[in-house]
């Protein structure tokens, strides 16, 4: 089960006919500006989606991403990246990008709340992670709402947040 849907989104693998529109966002700088993959052209893109091909996510080692797609309007509207580290097999660290004109609009909660869902109910990670570049005050605050926690210390130039599986099933029984 690697497609799921919410009120407003369907949220499923990468399928070739996704190359333009995910290079048309991932290559606007308002859009791109505290991503980590910023392609270079139009068959970047096309090589990273049939590298794809085949995966499914919560495969140690491998950054398994996601479409995000209005369900009204069939528009890719963003995606979505699961990471299982390798020496941490039992967590998954997550990102998301929305196209400028997506934005604003709550799916960024809607997808989050999904993925997350997803990571817990269906992959069985006890922890989900995310890294947030420090002024990306938007991203802070979804992951915020989301239920996740600051940790304390950075190892990099990034915040670094975590949902642990407890905390999240406490928080659906309430």
């Amino acid at each position: 089960m690697n497609r799921f849907a919410t009120s407003r989104l369907l949220i499923r693998p990468l399928e070739p006919g996704d190359a333009a529109g995910l290079f048309a966002y991932r290559s606007d700088p308002a859009v791109v500006r505290y991503q980590m993959w910023r392609p270079k052209d139009p068959r970047e893109v096309r090589v990273f989606i049939r590298a794809q091909h085949g995966l499914a996510p919560g495969i140690p080692g491998v950054w398994f991403q996601f479409a995000i797609v209005e369900l009204d309007s069939g528009a890719l509207i963003g995606d979505s990246g699961l990471h299982v580290p390798l020496d941490h097999p039992d967590s998954i660290e997550i990102g998301l990008t929305l196209r400028t004109e997506a934005q604003g609009k709550g799916f960024a909660t809607e997808a989050l709340t999904a993925l997350v869902d997803f990571c817990f109910r269906t992959l069985h990670v006890r922890l989900i992670h995310a890294r947030i570049h420090p002024e990306n005050a938007r991203a802070i605050a979804l992951i915020e709402r989301g239920g996740f926690s600051r940790l304390a210390t950075r190892r990099d130039d990034d915040l670094h947040f975590t949902l642990r599986r407890g905390h999240w099933e406490r928080k659906q029984t309430s």
